[in-house]
């Protein structure tokens, strides 16, 4: 994120508060603190279990539904020691979006976690930020600290849509609909997006893996997979910075399991595994 984006409220830009968020728990890994925080001995803590949860988040209204993130792959999952909650092509489906939808579906960044299953939706419009497609596809990225968050077939999938056209980059903040506006904010990969949704119950900044948990962003604890440290700090001040100036009004992190009962269950089907961060 640049200092402009703080100096201008995302509330005099996004308009229309009518639309519904939701976040899709899909999966999850049983993990521990030491595993998660980064060089978390410096902390002087004892180590304890810890949750990750795994996201993608729905939003919509206004005529239109956008789809942030698609989660990751079931043999992906397999391969990695990650739980499947459940599919996130199902979830999607009793969400309404079906394999043909052909709306817009952003990738906040390109770890496995955010951008497998998008060959399933042959029809959708992806949303990435330059800056990451352009990392992920360059030498550096190939470097054993990079390459093990991403699988070598879906950045292939990412040159398939670039290739088809159906691939948009972003190369600054901007709203892709009236109310939805992307926000870049580097440190967990070089072109993490975040997404600021208008709601009636106000702007709900949905940061994916900007901010992973809620203790990271008080405490500033960055996660164990950062790119670059720095960034990462300065991201965390511009959020809580957006809070204060009453920029935004909720912060929901990309990986906290809190998440689950901060917010009223979905409808059925998807009761279980999905909440609605705020209603149409």
């Amino acid at each position: 994120m640049s200092q402009s984006t703080i100096s201008k409220p995302i509330t005099d830009v996004l308009r229309a508060p009518t639309y519904e968020v939701i976040a899709v728990q899909y999966g999850e890994l049983i993990s521990s603190r030491s595993h998660v925080f980064l060089n978390y001995s410096d902390y002087g803590q004892a180590d304890a279990p810890f949750t990750i949860a795994y996201y993608f988040w729905a939003v919509r209204g206004e005529g239109r539904t956008i789809i942030i993130d698609t989660g990751y792959a079931a043999d992906v999952a397999q391969s990695r020691g990650r739980t499947v909650l459940i599919d996130p092509i199902a979830a999607l489906g009793a969400l309404g979006v079906t394999t043909d939808f052909d709306g817009d579906i952003v990738l906040t960044h390109a770890h496995y976690d955010h951008i497998g299953n998008v060959r399933a939706f042959p029809n959708a419009t992806f949303v990435m930020a330059q800056q990451e497609f352009d990392f992920w596809t360059s030498p550096t990225s190939k470097h054993e600290l990079f390459k093990s968050l991403v699988e070598v077939d879906e950045i292939a999938a990412l040159i398939e849509l670039r290739d088809a056209g159906r691939l948009r980059f972003v190369d600054s903040n901007v709203d892709i609909a009236p109310g939805v506006r992307l926000l870049h904010s580097a440190g967990h990969t070089p072109g993490e997006l975040m997404v600021a949704v208008d709601t009636a119950k106000g702007t709900i900044l949905l940061t994916s893996d900007a901010v992973h948990f809620d203790e990271e962003l008080e405490r500033d604890m960055p996660f164990r997979h950062m790119c670059n440290l720095p960034a990462s700090y300065e991201s965390y001040r511009e959020i809580r910075q957006m809070l204060h100036n009453s920029d935004i009004s909720i912060v929901i992190p990309g990986h906290d399991a809190d998440v689950m009962t901060r917010f009223p269950p979905a409808a059925p089907p998807l009761n279980l595994h999905a909440v609605v961060i705020a209603p149409a």
